[in-house]
């Protein structure tokens, strides 16, 4: 797992982690978060988006969206608690 900051977003690495390994990581990471961060998790599982629509309809965070781009998916959500 690998994290980079940006301003106001952080990009979380989790390409080869299968369900439920992406949204535990992101669950670990939130822990040092401020409200508002954009978490744009990049991964390789194609369940990812399921997971991360349920993890932020469970957490209160917003799911922005998901995205395929090759063989990786993108998953934009904005941490709120």
């Amino acid at each position: 797992m690998k994290s980079s900051i940006k301003k106001n977003e952080i990009d979380l690495d989790v390409r080869g982690l299968e369900c439920p390994l992406p949204v535990l990581k992101a669950r670990k990471l939130s822990q040092s978060l401020k409200k508002g961060t954009i978490v744009k998790v990049i991964c390789t599982d194609p369940l990812a988006k399921m997971d991360f629509e349920h993890y932020c309809e469970e957490s209160g965070n917003i799911f922005i969206g998901c995205e395929k781009i090759k063989e990786n998916y993108i998953i934009r959500y904005k941490y709120i608690k």
